[in-house]
């Protein structure tokens, strides 16, 4: 119930008040601004009622006072006409409204639910904003390396404008995350963030996926279909692999970025675009511009800003805090599971990680898999027991190629079988998955 303090030094006007606030509003009354002040510091308050002239603590000092302990506190000030001009004084130093004398039951009512209604929506909005940041800082890249730091303010920075931006660096170091940032801190961050994977797709269906395509333009195109670049409009358009595309898309895609149109596969009218490009590879453009394995033009063009992520094995001091946020993701696998042991953090740290991040987060999951304690160990990770007790090379690879199975069959099971899900949850395509499962005899009637 909404609790209300009606502050004037006239009963029969604190009396009106109550009666016209009735069941629905819990009052209490106060002669003077000294004891409603002190009610308010004990027992706080939803919305109070003050008049201004009033003796020990007027209502402009109540005021001043309320809004110090509590600044979402709704404040109305009661006034006749003599004293309009305190009125318009006191909402400007923060009273939400005022009320003149004499009062109008229905116009008091319709004033105080109005103040209520909005500051709920208020919190509401606030409470949205706040979840929403929570949830996007889920997927802000997380490092203590000064490089990544350095890296990340320039992503900032570049964020603020629609240049066009070249993500580098070895497979699985993040860079669709350092996109995914970039987008989160550009204005576009109310738009789509639209990924594309681009060495998934053969060069006509890639063509057909970005630029969209007309009816009937090949079998299988039974009614037009926008592309991805007109789904991005106004977004950010992700890239992915772009130095595997051939030379006859890196023309077309030249034409796009330069125009702002697309024109879909099997003819129809341009139609314009406003995508923010961000483009990632795994391979050293600049060298494949010079020797002409990709178009310099369009490196050129997709280079304005150009971010290199360092590999995981860089940055050491980024393993133990990638591990535990790590485990922290995937607790609902192994709930027992408190953190890493010192031991297991030696083990991470002592490691290459030629897959980078992608990989630890592999690792990570199938530890929280293996675990029977409730701290990940070099035992579980598999990784400090390879180099602590010097296993025989087979000895070693049994091992681990029991556990990527048991991993493997794990995640197809939770994802009863569907195997595009089950991929990308392992961080690999789909592909590689069939092989993994060819090669551990997993069937599809274990799934």
């Amino acid at each position: 119930m909404t609790r209300v303090l009606v502050v004037d030094d006239d009963p029969l006007a604190c009396k009106i008040l109550a009666r016209m606030l009735g069941p629905d509003f819990h009052v209490d009354q106060f002669g003077n601004g000294s004891d409603a002040l002190e009610h308010f510091r004990l027992h706080g308050g939803d919305l109070v009622l003050t008049d201004l002239k009033m003796p020990r603590l007027g209502g402009l000092d109540l005021l001043e006072a309320l809004k110090k302990l509590d600044p979402q506190v709704l404040v109305f000030v009661i006034t006749g006409h003599s004293s309009l001009e305190s009125a318009v004084a006191a909402v400007k130093q923060g009273a939400y409204d005022f009320i003149a004398k004499p009062f109008d039951p229905d116009d008091v009512l319709l004033r105080i639910n109005r103040a209520l209604k909005e500051r709920r929506l208020e919190g509401e909005v606030s409470l949205y904003r706040a979840e929403r940041e929570r949830e996007q800082s889920r997927h802000l890249p997380l490092t203590r390396d000064p490089r990544m730091l350095q890296l990340l303010e320039l992503a900032r920075r570049a964020a603020r404008t629609d240049s066009t931006i070249l993500i580098q660096g070895e497979t699985g170091v993040g860079k669709e995350l350092v996109a995914r940032a970039i987008h989160q801190w550009s204005p576009r961050r109310e738009q789509p963030f639209v990924a594309v994977n681009c060495g998934a797709l053969a060069e006509g269906v890639l063509e057909s996926e970005l630029f969209g395509h007309e009816k009937g333009a090949f079998t299988g195109a039974h009614a037009r279909r926008a592309g991805y670049f007109e789904l991005a409009s106004r977004g950010t358009l992700f890239l992915d692999e772009i130095g595997t595309t051939t030379n006859a898309f890196q023309v077309r895609l030249l034409r796009v970025l330069q125009e702002r149109v697309v024109q879909r596969v099997g003819g129809g009218l341009p139609v314009a675009v406003d995508s923010r490009i961000i483009a990632a590879t795994n391979q050293s453009l600049e060298e494949e511009a010079r020797s002409g394995g990709f178009r310099s033009d369009l490196y050129y063009r997709l280079s304005v800003v150009t971010l290199r992520i360092p590999p995981l094995r860089e940055r050491p001091d980024d393993i133990p805090l990638l591990a535990e946020h790590f485990v922290a993701g995937h607790r609902q696998i192994n709930p027992q599971v408190s953190g890493i042991s010192a031991a297991g953090l030696r083990a991470l740290q002592g490691y290459d990680y030629p897959g980078n991040v992608r990989e630890l987060e592999n690792i990570i999951e199938r530890a929280m898999i293996l675990e029977t304690g409730r701290e990940l160990t070099p035992e579980s990770l598999m990784l400090g027991e390879q180099r602590d007790n010097n296993p025989e090379p087979g000895e070693a690879t049994v091992r681990i190629d029991e556990a990527e199975r048991e991993h493997v069959l794990r995640v197809l099971q939770n994802c009863n079988g569907r195997k595009l899900e089950a991929a990308r949850l392992l961080g690999i395509n789909k592909t590689t998955l069939w092989r993994k499962m060819k090669r551990y005899g997993i069937g599809e009637e274990s799934v």
